[in-house]
């Protein structure tokens, strides 16, 4: 077999589009959507109780920001952009919920691996924090957030190499949605840089692959429309029989390429988090399915 090589332009080994120009191709602002686009039963049951006070439409009004086509937007719900904006609605108010319940008034966020603005846009639209700070490994992604969302947002291309240019703690909410689901190298760097940036009385919420992710996998090893058990599949088929058995109580790492940044599928079991990732953060909880097939880890400063 041909092993793929490493690119010869270093910065597309760890990092992405570092040159890209080529203009956008926005979607209409969810304030100018039809509300039949946010109409979702399943969602809407776990969105309502977090509204508090406010209503769906009150908040879908206060976006008027363009939502980013499909290929902008890691090719999330394409066809469905009302489905888009509800999914990182859904992620702001569960966000702020935990935030809420263990005292924490932010006054600065950070979402590493912010994309093109999913969550990013609820801080600006639907807050008023003033600092919001997001991360990418795109920088297509990155620039889109410079043209398209206000000045409260400050958004920073980053590698794949730990790094953040932001001082000691500086954030107290730092959020991480399918990024730590594929770190396959580094990841205790990324934690310490993490723990490095978080305010004394701050919390990281990041998602992880975890026992509950390999049980609800284990029917879908047939499905073809499971993007994540087919991947894995193609790097390991012994996987198909793995799975029927308990998760091993470590760290699994598929790596399906040898090019770029994004190359594997990342699984940690709990008995993992807690000795390790412990040993950088208080482990507050483990909340199992909280961001579809993914895990929610919520952690605090020791």
């Amino acid at each position: 077999m041909t092993i793929p090589q490493r690119p010869i332009s270093w910065e597309e080994d760890i990092s992405r589009n570092t040159l890209d120009t080529q203009p956008f191709e926005n979607l209409p602002s969810p304030a100018d959507l039809d509300e039949s686009e946010f109409t979702n039963p399943k969602r809407l049951e776990i969105i309502n109780p977090l509204l508090q006070d406010q209503t769906l439409a009150s908040l879908i009004e206060k976006d008027r920001f363009p939502i980013p086509c499909p290929e902008d937007r890691e090719g999330y719900a394409p066809g469905f952009d009302g489905q888009y904006w509800l999914s990182g609605l859904e992620d702001y108010l569960k966000v702020m919920d935990v935030a809420r319940n263990l005292g924490i008034a932010p006054k600065a966020v950070f979402d590493f691996g912010c994309a093109s603005g999913r969550l990013v846009r609820h801080y600006a639209a639907q807050s008023d924090i003033k600092e919001i700070w997001g991360s990418d490994i795109n920088r297509r992604h990155i620039r889109w957030l410079y043209e398209h969302l206000p000045e409260t947002v400050k958004p920073i291309f980053n590698h794949s190499i730990p790094s953040l240019p932001l001082p000691d703690g500086s954030v107290d909410i730092v959020t991480a949605f399918s990024v730590f689901t594929h770190i396959d190298t580094f990841e205790t760097s990324w934690l310490a840089e993490i723990r490095r940036i978080l305010s004394p009385n701050g919390m990281a919420y990041l998602t992880v692959h975890n026992e509950a992710t390999w049980e609800a996998l284990r029917d879908h090893v047939d499905n073809p429309q499971n993007r994540l058990i087919q991947s894995i599949l193609k790097i390991d088929p012994s996987v198909r029989e793995q799975i029927q058995g308990p998760l091993p109580s470590n760290r699994l790492v598929y790596r399906f390429s040898q090019v770029g940044p994004y190359r594997a599928q990342v699984f940690h079991s709990n008995a993992f988090l807690r000795n390790v990732w412990g040993r950088f953060f208080e482990v507050v909880d483990i909340l199992d399915l909280h961001h579809v097939r993914q895990s929610v880890v919520v952690l605090r400063r020791k």
